[in-house]
């Protein structure tokens, strides 16, 4: 399905979370460990621009994916980073510096319930595609993650709504025009998002994507009760 129009339905998303890598495929010879392998290992389900994966890998140069796990660090310019991982492992990506993006890509049924597709998402300049439209990336809070090092990541939502029941392709587009920051000169070290791009934990929901998680309604109220009780005790 592209473009816009509707297809009879095909068979559910797969590998939305990236646990279904097949890591025992990869060569390696202890102690050292594998450095990537085919797509079709490593990223089953979807379409990829380029072919090659890497395993828990920082390239210096752009234009490669990774599956990460909880022991990946990013070196770049003497960062010592965690990436976020819910499940066993998350997708990292850092595009080309010349500009061209990553494309991820997968068609499947939407869910006949599904307002909205959830992921974890930690970087800057995403776009998405649902059934060929750019869609806005809404961010609705944050949720707890799998890795110890990283207690919580942002979540975003997109809308699907219009392919509620039928099948369409969703896109991502991850898009760079430096190395770690997109404006062409590297992060600080130590600020955040100097990791490029992590994604991980696709999830539809019944929830349209303009509406925040349920936690962050339960922040916004502990906000207002605390600014409440504050006007309350400067009362004469």
């Amino acid at each position: 399905m592209s473009g816009g129009v509707f297809a009879p339905q095909a068979s559910p998303f797969q590998n939305l979370g990236f646990d279904d890598a097949k890591i025992e495929l990869l060569p390696g010879n202890p102690p050292k460990p594998p450095t990537g392998g085919p797509a079709f290992w490593l990223t089953p389900g979807w379409e990829v621009s380029n072919q090659a994966i890497g395993w828990n890998l920082s390239p210096v140069f752009g234009g490669v994916a990774s599956i990460l796990d909880v022991n990946f660090r990013d070196r770049h310019f003497g960062l010592n980073s965690p990436a976020p991982v819910v499940g066993n492992f998350s997708l990292g990506v850092w595009p080309a510096p010349e500009g061209h993006p990553f494309t991820l890509t997968q068609a499947g049924d939407i869910p006949a319930d599904a307002q909205s597709l959830h992921f974890l998402y930690q970087g800057d300049n995403l776009q998405v595609f649902v059934g060929g439209s750019l869609e806005p990336v809404n961010f609705i809070g944050t949720r707890p993650t799998d890795n110890p090092a990283v207690a919580t990541a942002p979540y975003y939502a997109v809308d699907v709504s219009p392919f509620a029941g039928n099948t369409a392709e969703v896109r991502f587009e991850f898009r760079s025009f430096g190395y770690d920051d997109f404006s062409g000169a590297p992060y600080i070290i130590g600020q955040p998002n100097a990791q490029s791009h992590v994604l991980d934990d696709l999830r539809f929901s019944a929830l349209p994507a303009s509406v925040p998680e349920p936690g962050t309604y339960a922040l916004f109220g502990l906000g207002f009760g605390a600014l409440v009780l504050h006007l309350r005790r400067r009362r004469p």
